[in-house]
């Protein structure tokens, strides 16, 4: 009995002294907690980390979707301000900011500043534009002397004659470009061959409102030929017989 006694009190005496042994160095915890509580604190923090984790995500989300959109408007207004015939020559630019975009440049008067604001706040997903264009500098060649319908009607007549040359598959990869003044077209640019370039003739031609083709397309094969032709008598090697062939100058009118 004594020693059953004995045996229980030095039991005990263990216990407490591995207990409080385990308070001191941090690893203890609390007697009435069991492995339910454990779990239950465990998901609490863990559920905590994944409010906090997602409320990061969403703002970073957030502040990526006002970038692309931001990105989005202000690729839309410089787009716009290329594609208008009386604003393409002078170098405008554009920044946006939650749909206020703000325009930069300079033109060479008043009107034009006040259309390139038009023009930008006709643009979807622009809810207001801070004009901080300046007046002032070289005006366009070939821009006065038309009304505001005309000049319409001209950029109108460019959208037509570069569609039309996109829809054709023979002058793909052709750099040619289109203004129109007054419903005369002027084509620019190079293509590759003499039937390229004969082709875009016909389709500006072809196309409804063009009064005149103004033919000022170089053709890069006959451009290297003729180069070549030039380098050799340079070298003093004779030209041969009905070279280089005569071609339209450059600048003629055809209709």
């Amino acid at each position: 009995m004594r020693r059953s006694l004995a045996a229980l009190v030095l039991l005990l005496l263990v216990v407490v002294v591995v207990y409080v042994w385990l308070e001191r160095s941090g690893n203890a915890r609390p007697i009435t907690a069991g492995p339910a509580g454990e779990v239950r604190e465990d998901a609490r923090k863990l559920g905590a980390e994944a409010q906090s984790f997602g409320a990061e995500a969403r703002q970073k989300l957030s502040e990526a979707g006002r970038e692309l959109h931001d990105a989005k408007v202000t690729a839309s207004v410089k787009t716009a301000l290329s594609l208008n015939r009386s604003l393409r020559p002078y170098s405008i630019d554009a920044s946006s900011e939650n749909g206020v975009v703000t325009l930069t440049g300079r033109v060479s008067n008043g009107e034009e500043r006040a259309r390139a604001e038009e023009v930008a706040a006709a643009v979807p997903d622009v809810t207001r534009v801070v004009n901080q264009v300046q007046v002032g500098g070289g005006a366009p060649a070939g821009s006065s002397g038309r009304s505001l319908g005309e000049r319409f009607d001209d950029e109108k007549i460019e959208v037509g004659v570069r569609l039309a040359l996109s829809l054709n598959k023979d002058l793909r990869g052709t750099d040619v470009t289109v203004q129109s003044y007054r419903g005369e077209v002027t084509l620019g640019g190079e293509v590759g061959t003499e039937s390229q370039h004969q082709e875009a003739l016909q389709i500006a031609r072809d196309t409804a409102s063009v009064s005149k083709v103004i033919d000022n397309v170089r053709v890069r094969a006959a451009a290297a030929e003729s180069g070549g032709a030039a380098a050799g008598r340079a070298a003093g090697a004779p030209p041969r017989p009905g070279w280089p062939p005569e071609r339209t100058a450059i600048g003629k009118t055809t209709s």
